[in-house]
C-alpha cells in the first residue's frame, strides 16, 4: 500500500512541475487579457485545530465517530506556487488513543505524537470558475512522526485492573481463590505504564519514530483578501505497526481469538484552520467600456405577475395567474371579509361577521373553541396545536386531582379517609406544607371526571392541578376546573372495596430523611394526635400481596416493626375482621421455605443500599474495609454488606466495630447460601 502511494506521489509531483513550466512558457508566448498579479513570495501562516482518530490493531473494527476523539493542533506555512498548486510545511501535535473492552480482550493505549511534514495542495483551478470564493483541494505529501505510547493498567490506588466476565473491573482476578472478596474498581484513565518498557513481544528498545504519507481532501474559503478559512480531513498512512504496541506477531491475551491485522497503523485528522497571507494583492487593471443602452421605460411598464397592473402601482404583487383584480392589482373580495374570492368558500358572508381562513362564517361553537385555544393554560388543545407547529409535539402535561393542602396537623379521621383512596400520594414540602393528590392523567377531561367522582364521595376541596417539573402542583384555573366534560366514563376507582397498606411505624417526632435504611417510596403524614405516620407507598388488593411485601421489606431493609392496615369505605377497619394476618404470613413463609441446613447458614452485616454510583465519601469508607460484598436487589438497588460469620454473636460484634468506624446504619442480616432469611428463622435452624 505504501509503495503504491509513493509511486502516485512521484507521478503527481512530476506532472505538476511539468504543467507549471508549460504554463510559464504559454504566458511568455501569448498575449492575454490582464489578470490578477500574484506575489509569489507572500507566504501564509495558519493555525488549526481538529480531532485525531486512530486506526490500528486495538479496536480494529474501526468503531467510533471520527469527530469525537483526541484533540490535535496544526501550525503551518503555505506558499502558492501558481494558480492551482500550493506548497505546505506543517507541524502537528496531539495524542492518539484507543480503548477496547470486549469479551475477547481488554486493551488500551494513549500516545503523544508530533508530526512534521511537507505536502502539495491542488485546487482544480483549471476546471472551476475563476471568480469563486470556495476552493476544493486534494493534498499529498510526506512526513515524519514521533510517538510515545503508554497504557492504563492500574487505578489511582495502585490496584491492577482485572476484567471479569460480568463486565465489571475488580481488584482481584475472577479465578483468584479470594475472588469472593473482590471489590469493583473504576478506571482512572491515567496512562501510567510505558508500552515499550513492557517489552511484550521481545522487540526491545524499538524506535518510536516513523515516516508517513498524508492523503487528504478539503475546501478553502476566502474570508478577506488576506484571511482564509480551511476545513479538511487527512489520512496519515504510517510505516510503523507499533503505535498501539500490537502487531500481527503479538501473542497471548493481547490477541485472544482475534486475527491481528497485517497493515500498518494509520490515523485520521479532521480539522479547521485560519491562515493569514502577509503579501499585498494588486487587482488587475479594469478596462473602461461603454455600457449598453438601458431602456428605463421598459422597467416602468413591467408587470411581473401578469395581472394587467404595472408593478409601479401594483399594491398586491405576485397575484396568482388568472385571478381577477381591482385597479390596485389586488384580488377581488366580494363580501369584504378580507378573504379574496379565489379562495373564499362562502362568497356572500354577512357584513362584520367573523369568518374562518377560508371565508366561512363562524358559529358560536367555533368562536368559543377559538377563544379557549387563545386563553388555553391547561394544555387541553396542546396536541391539536402542536400539529400546526412544524409537526413537533410539545410535552404533554400531567394532571392530578388535589384533595387537600395543609400547613397544620391533619385530623386523624381525615387521614384515614385520605389513605382509603388506593392511588393517593402524599407529598411534604419543607417542614410545614403537606399536599394530598390522586390520579395521574395525560389529559384534562379524564382528570375532571375523577374530580367529580371524588366530590361525590365527600372530597369537596378536590381541584384539578398540573404537576410542575419541581414536583409542586399548580391549579389549572377556575374556568378549566368547572368545565363540562362528556364522553365515556372512566374505570371507576371503587372506594368500598377493601385494600391494604403497609405501615412502617408511628412516631412522636419526625424521622430523618435517611430513616428506614435508605428505603425508597416512603409516605409521611402528620395527624392531629401528635404522631407522624410512615407508610410504604402503594396499596394491595389482597392480604397475601401485602404480607409478601412486608416480609420482603424486613429482609431487604431490616424493617421488623412494619404491620399491615386495612381500609374500606373511607375508614380504617380492624385487620382481624378481614383475615388472620399471622396465618397469612406463616403461609407465605412456608411457600418461600426451602430445605434449610445448618451448614449453609451464615451472617453478614449490611452497611447500605444504594442506587447507581456510590458517593465518594462512602466509597472511601468501603475501600478501607476491604471485604465489602455487593448484590443487586429490587428496583436497580445494590445491597452492600461486610464480613461473613457462622454465628450471630460474631456478626453482632463486627456490627459494633463498623458503627464505631462511622457506619451508623449497619445491621445484621442472615442468609441460607445467598438467600436472605429472617434472623429468627436462622436461629431456629441452628438450634435444631
Amino acid at each position: 500500500m505504501i509503495n503504491r502511494i509513493l509511486v502516485v506521489l512521484s507521478i503527481f509531483l512530476t506532472s505538476t512541475v511539468h504543467a507549471f513550466e508549460l504554463k510559464e512558457d504559454s504566458v511568455k508566448t501569448k498575449k492575454e487579457a490582464p489578470q490578477k498579479i500574484q506575489n509569489l513570495y507572500s507566504p501564509s501562516i495558519g493555525l488549526g485545530v481538529g480531532m485525531f482518530k486512530f486506526f490500528g490493531d486495538v479496536l480494529q473494527s474501526q468503531r467510533g465517530n471520527a469527530l469525537i476523539s483526541n484533540i490535535g493542533y496544526d501550525l503551518h506555512v503555505k506558499q502558492q506556487l501558481n494558480s492551482y498548486l500550493t506548497a505546505k510545511f506543517y507541524v502537528l501535535h496531539g495524542s492518539l488513543s484507543s480503548n477496547e473492552r470486549s469479551a475477547e480482550r481488554n486493551l488500551n493505549f494513549k500516545s503523544k505524537i508530533t508530526v512534521g511534514g511537507f505536502a502539495l495542495m491542488y485546487n482544480f483551478d483549471q476546471l472551476l470558475p475563476k471568480e469563486r470564493i470556495i476552493n476544493p483541494y486534494i493534498t499529498l505529501g510526506i512526513e515524519a512522526v514521533e510517538f510515545h505510547s503508554k497504557t492504563d493498567l492500574y487505578d489511582s490506588y495502585g490496584n491492577k485492573y482485572n476484567y471479569w466476565s460480568d463486565g465489571s473491573i475488580r481488584n482481584l482476578p475472577e479465578n483468584d481463590i479470594n475472588a469472593m472478596d473482590a471489590i469493583v474498581i473504576q478506571r482512572d484513565y491515567t496512562y501510567e505504564t510505558d508500552l515499550r518498557e513492557m517489552n511484550y513481544d521481545g522487540r526491545g528498545k524499538y524506535p518510536e519514530r516513523t515516516f508517513a504519507i498524508p492523503v487528504g481532501v478539503g475546501a478553502q474559503m476566502h474570508l478577506t483578501k488576506n484571511i482564509d478559512f480551511t476545513i479538511g480531513t487527512t489520512m496519515h498512512f504510517t510505516f510503523s505497526d507499533l503505535i498501539d504496541n500490537v502487531t500481527a506477531e503479538s501473542v497471548g491475551e493481547r490477541i485472544g481469538d482475534l486475527n491481528a491485522t497485517k497493515s500498518k497503523d494509520r490515523f485520521l485528522m479532521s480539522s479547521i484552520a485560519i491562515s493569514y497571507n502577509f503579501g499585498s494583492h494588486k487587482n488587475e487593471p479594469k478596462t473602461k467600456e461603454m455600457g449598453e443602452f438601458i431602456d428605463y421605460l421598459v422597467y416602468d411598464s413591467e408587470d411581473e405577475d401578469g395581472d394587467g397592473v404595472i408593478d409601479f402601482i401594483d399594491e398586491c404583487a405576485w397575484t396568482p395567474p388568472g385571478v381577477e383584480v381591482d385597479e390596485k392589482g389586488c384580488p377581488l373580495d366580494k363580501d369584504s371579509d378580507f378573504v379574496p374570492n379565489f379562495r373564499d368558500d362562502e362568497l356572500e358572508s354577512r357584513p362584520e361577521v367573523p369568518v374562518t381562513p377560508m371565508g366561512v362564517e363562524m358559529t358560536d361553537e367555533m368562536i368559543y373553541e377559538a377563544y379557549l385555544k387563545y386563553i388555553d393554560s391547561t394544555g387541553m388543545f396542546a396536541e391539536t396545536e402542536s400539529k400546526l407547529i412544524s409537526g413537533v409535539k410539545r410535552p404533554k402535561k400531567i394532571y392530578r386531582v388535589q384533595v387537600g393542602s395543609f400547613t397544620e396537623a391533619i385530623d386523624a379521621d381525615l387521614v384515614d379517609k385520605f389513605l382509603s383512596i388506593p392511588d393517593v400520594e402524599i407529598k411534604v414540602f419543607g417542614d410545614s406544607m403537606t399536599v394530598i393528590a390522586v390520579g395521574n392523567y395525560d389529559n384534562l377531561p379524564e382528570a375532571l371526571k375523577r374530580k367529580m367522582q371524588l366530590t361525590k364521595e365527600g372530597f369537596n376541596a378536590a381541584i384539578v392541578v398540573t404537576e410542575e417539573k419541581d414536583g409542586s402542583f399548580k391549579t389549572v384555573g377556575d374556568e378549566a376546573n368547572n368545565m363540562a366534560v362528556e364522553g365515556s366514563a372512566l374505570t371507576k376507582v371503587e372506594s368500598n372495596e377493601t385494600f391494604f397498606r403497609i405501615q412502617l411505624g408511628a412516631f412522636s417526632k419526625r424521622q430523618p430523611a435517611n430513616s428506614f435504611n435508605g428505603m425508597k417510596g416512603v409516605t409521611e403524614i402528620k395527624a392531629d394526635d401528635g404522631l407522624y405516620k410512615y407508610l410504604y407507598t402503594g396499596s394491595f388488593k389482597t392480604i397475601q400481596e401485602a404480607a409478601s411485601k412486608k416480609l420482603d421489606l424486613a429482609l431487604t431493609y431490616g424493617i421488623k416493626d412494619a404491620f399491615i392496615v386495612a381500609y374500606k369505605g373511607g375508614k380504617r377497619i380492624p385487620l382481624n375482621a378481614v383475615v388472620n394476618t399471622t396465618q397469612v404470613e406463616t403461609d407465605i413463609r412456608e411457600q418461600k421455605a426451602t430445605n434449610y441446613s445448618k451448614e449453609n447458614i451464615h451472617f453478614k452485616v449490611q452497611i447500605g443500599i444504594y442506587k447507581n454510583q456510590l458517593p465518594t465519601e462512602v466509597l472511601t469508607k468501603f475501600m478501607e474495609l476491604g471485604n465489602v460484598d455487593q448484590k443487586n436487589v429490587e428496583n436497580g438497588l445494590t445491597r452492600y454488606s461486610a464480613g461473613d460469620f457462622k454465628t450471630l454473636q460474631e456478626a453482632e460484634a463486627y456490627k459494633q466495630e463498623l458503627i464505631a468506624k462511622g457506619l451508623g446504619g449497619a445491621f445484621v442480616i442472615s442468609l441460607h447460601n445467598e438467600e436472605l432469611i429472617p434472623i429468627s428463622k436462622a436461629e431456629e435452624i441452628l438450634a435444631k
